[in-house]
């Protein structure tokens, strides 16, 4: 499982995607308006139809889910307790 904070563009999902041992992805980013706009405007940027499995756009990879809301409070929501991080990059 591999979480991506940010990354509008596709370019980070994309090159997670292109490892065949990851099996979930999520892809949290506040913009919505960035993420459609750079699929449709950019969209070498999140290309995986090279990818087996995938589709043409990585934002629509069955492995990702893609969320539109604020990264830190979905972080702090879920790990926000004493001790249940080990490290964020």
């Amino acid at each position: 499982r591999v979480a991506i904070i940010g990354g509008g563009e596709g370019a980070t999902l994309r090159e997670v995607l292109k490892h065949d041992t990851v099996e979930h992805v999520k892809m949290i980013d506040i913009d919505e308006v960035m993420v459609r706009t750079s699929d449709e405007h950019l969209p070498a940027w999140n290309d995986c139809s090279h990818i087996e499995g995938s589709r043409d756009s990585c934002f629509e990879d069955p492995r990702a889910d893609v969320l539109f809301q604020d990264a830190m409070a979905w972080f702090m929501d879920r790990f926000g307790g004493e001790g249940e991080l080990r490290g964020t990059v």
